[in-house]
């Protein structure tokens, strides 16, 4: 029973601080417009937005994979086009750009297998998963060999990369893994309750991230 509280919890926490993610990106919209994640808002606008409608559908026993299938194409494909345009390697946006054909060669593939409106797709996601990890080592490849990292503390980016960092490196494991104890409650519930606390410090990264930043003027 313990558990279970702790799950519903942090469900609510995480409705909560993603909706609050939102909000303090439309308000600090100034400050990154001229950057490559000046439409990141409305990315976190969406994924509030989604995770809102995923618990409702959780809770009324109605199938939410689908709405997360394409929430997932669109997440990763922003991100990959924030890191090619953040990255002045020719390059590593050469290496950005083979990992964006491998995600979509990934996801027309996956619905072969499984279905896209009612299985997730688990193929698509580790793949772009692992391919967006990539390309957060190429940013901060790039940016330790510059003079990025002496003002690597107000960069609005790097903040967002080590929450993603910081989310997927734990949740990829959780993602291959969960389907095996999907009919053990305590186990499959254990680690939905570590992939909410993943989320939570994803989105205290962004956080962070937007409250730290300095204002970037446009190139």
């Amino acid at each position: 029973m313990k558990v279970e509280f702790l799950d519903i919890v942090l469900g609510y926490f995480v409705l909560v601080i993603q909706v609050a993610v939102a909000v303090i990106a439309v308000v600090k919209y100034q400050a990154y417009k001229s950057t490559p994640l000046k439409y990141i808002s409305i990315i976190l606008i969406y994924t509030a937005v989604n995770e809102i409608i995923g618990s409702l559908n959780i809770y009324s026993n109605n199938n939410n994979v689908l709405i997360y299938n394409i929430y997932n194409v669109i997440y990763f494909l922003f991100f990959y086009n924030a890191f090619w345009y953040s990255i002045t390697k020719e390059k590593y946006r050469n290496w950005i750009v083979v990992c964006v054909g491998i995600f979509v060669l990934a996801s027309v593939v996956n619905p072969f297998f499984q279905n896209f409106i009612t299985e997730s797709q688990l193929l698509a996601y580790v793949v772009g998963a692992c391919a967006l990890l990539f390309c957060i080592i190429l940013y901060y490849i790039e940016i330790l060999s510059t003079s990025k990292v002496l003002l690597i503390r107000r960069d609005l980016l790097f903040w967002i990369s080590v929450g993603l960092l910081l989310f997927y490196v734990g949740y990829i494991p959780i993602k291959l893994t969960r389907v095996f104890f999907e009919y053990q409650d305590n186990v499959y519930l254990a680690l939905r309750i570590v992939h909410r606390i993943l989320i939570l410090i994803l989105n205290g990264c962004f956080i962070i991230g937007f409250l730290w930043m300095k204002k970037k003027l446009p190139r």
